[in-house]
């Protein structure tokens, strides 16, 4: 096992005993798990006396001094995040942990050469293991995590190109001689802080935004283009009558023939969207179908009620352009959509003001210490940053 599959599955079984999993990264998990070593791995972490055991085992170790600070550090970090921040960070914290035991012979193998500054054993978890990369699961469920270097890469032998420089995947020049009789399937996991653009067989194209899972067929084939979408993504289709393009979301499915629309569905928004910028879509939710025109909006809330509106459509998609685009909107919405971005949470120190309202479009490639201090000038409140917690109180 490489330590980079090894976070990438712990990263989904943490996910999974946390009951945060999406339907992509379940459906995902569940393949995985159809490999015997994966699931045994996944048996092991559910056994005390195993992970007792793997404890007992690092005591041998001549480096314990050095991992016995890492331990102590970890508990204190983590009793000092429990108190100010979500469960989830706390996970994390164990992600790291778990792949400093599980992977402990690979680690020291590689890294006994290596003298590390106890001060910085936390900065070393962080750095080696790039948690935060974009990352392809192939139909083999060979996990590749892409990286942002200046080339361009063939994937594999069917002709797939990562273009690392421009975060780009392209499979419009994928051999349909190579390609079998079942259809393969690629899942793209997108963390916070992140986008990735994703071409299709059939030149349509795709963004997803920060927090966002998509999987979708190697090629198109059969009477309809079918992918799968959690988070927020916008999509240029390539006109094709005879085989509409679907994007299954969780609770509704958009159906288009030729058109540019974006999709918002994250598992914390009250509501989830459907924004039209050209051509026509319909979304369907449980009984229900409407049909959107340019520059319309259905929102979608979760028991499958439909609403329609006309939005400002350069607001919606101003995260294509680089910024956080909002128009009279909550603060609370508003933060989700910089908490993704920078990987942050967020305390409200005033009651009500979560609900306060504010127009603007800040720019995403700002330094969050900027955004922040451009924030408390503009909307009479103080934004303060500590330990990946940002506080807003009342001026």
């Amino acid at each position: 096992m490489s330590i980079d599959s090894i976070h990438i599955i712990l990263d989904l079984i943490l996910k999974s005993w946390a009951g945060t999993l999406t339907q992509p990264e379940e459906e995902c998990l569940d393949e995985l798990l159809e490999d015997p070593e994966w699931a045994q791995l996944k048996r092991d972490l559910e056994d005390d006396r195993f992970i007792m055991g793997r404890f007992k085992e690092y005591e041998k170790y001549d480096k314990i001094a050095d991992f016995s600070c890492f331990l102590k550090r970890i508990r204190k970090h983590k009793k000092r995040r429990i108190l100010t921040t979500s469960v989830r960070r706390t996970i994390y914290v164990a992600a790291s942990l778990l792949v400093f035991i599980m992977a402990g012979g690979v680690w020291w193998s590689e890294r006994t050469t290596m003298d590390f500054p106890k001060e910085n054993l936390e900065v070393v978890i962080e750095t080696t293991i790039d948690r935060n990369s974009v990352r392809l699961i192939l139909g083999d469920n060979q996990m590749i995590p892409l990286t942002h270097k200046n080339e361009a890469t063939v994937l594999d032998m069917r002709g797939i190109l990562h273009s690392e420089g421009l975060r780009t995947l392209n499979y419009k020049y994928v051999k349909n001689d190579t390609l079998e009789s079942v259809v393969e399937y690629h899942t793209l996991i997108v963390p916070k802080g992140e986008r990735q653009k994703v071409i299709f067989s059939d030149s349509s194209w795709v963004v997803l935004n920060a927090q966002s899972t998509m999987k979708y067929p190697v090629a198109f084939r059969g009477e309809e283009r079918k992918v799968y979408v959690e988070g927020e993504a916008y999509f240029e289709v390539t006109r094709d009558e005879e085989h509409p393009f679907i994007v299954s979301v969780k609770n509704f499915d958009v159906r288009v023939l030729g058109t540019s629309f974006n999709v918002m569905s994250y598992d914390d928004e009250f509501a989830s969207s459907v924004t039209l910028l050209t051509g026509k879509v319909e979304t369907t939710s449980g009984r229900d179908t409407v049909r959107l025109l340019p520059g319309e909006q259905v929102s979608i809330t979760s028991d499958n009620r439909m609403t329609v509106q006309k939005t400002d459509i350069n607001v919606v998609v101003s995260w294509m352009d680089g910024k956080f685009g909002f128009s009279n909107e909550r603060l609370d919405v508003i933060m989700r959509k910089i908490c993704r971005w920078y990987d942050v949470e967020v305390l409200y120190a005033v009651p009500g003001i979560r609900e306060r309202r504010f127009t603007g479009a800040p720019a995403s490639t700002m330094p969050l210490k900027e955004l922040l201090e451009a924030l408390s000038t503009t909307t009479n409140l103080q934004f303060s940053l500590r330990d990946g917690m940002i506080t807003i109180k009342q001026n």
